[in-house]
């Protein structure tokens, strides 16, 4: 009988180890973007989100808390880390930094409220979440977790901060021809 019993404990437990693998929700379908203030013009080289998956990189030249450049992603749990890595040619620096994302930011993904487009007031119900990686003009990074791309044409768009950070930098190497 004690054999029985310690028999169905590692059973339960084990089931039980199972379904605690990630703490995060997965997401149906996300879309990643890009900014950066006007004027600062950058390329991404890398956006990797917890050292398994990235995101498109490239050139960037606008819009601070907008998401340009997206990629889309589907069915993976949602991130709680994020590595970049970016170019400024009119600084001759190479930038890059881990930021550590939010722990409820996968719950506030799965709960983002609709919006109002503006021009036809039309209600938006199929909101797909953003996340929106912002790179500064002194290496600052800010991530954003949003229900649509931009303010544009849209009411009750929400924006919240699920991650920031200082990166580091290395200059350009030289060129020794």
């Amino acid at each position: 009988m004690a054999q029985r019993l310690i028999y169905i404990l590692l059973i339960v437990t084990s089931l039980l180890s199972l379904g605690c693998k990630s703490s995060q929700p997965v997401i149906d379908y996300m879309v990643v973007g890009k900014g950066t203030p006007k004027g600062n013009d950058i390329m991404v080289g890398k956006i990797e989100f917890d050292d398994k998956w990235r995101a498109a990189g490239g050139s960037v030249s606008c819009c601070w808390t907008h998401a340009g450049g997206t990629s889309s992603l589907r069915n993976i749990p949602f991130p709680q880390k994020v590595s970049v890595v970016w170019s400024d040619l009119d600084q001759e620096r190479i930038y890059f930094t881990d930021i550590p994302l939010n722990g409820n930011a996968g719950q506030l993904a799965i709960n983002l409220p609709s919006y109002t487009w503006e021009s036809s007031g039309e209600i938006e119900t199929k909101i797909k979440p953003y996340i929106i990686v912002g790179f500064g003009e002194n290496g600052e990074v800010k991530v954003w977790l949003s229900n649509a791309r931009s303010e544009r044409n849209r009411v009750g768009r929400v924006l919240h901060e699920i991650g920031s950070g200082q990166a580091q930098w290395n200059p350009f190497p030289d060129d020794h021809d």
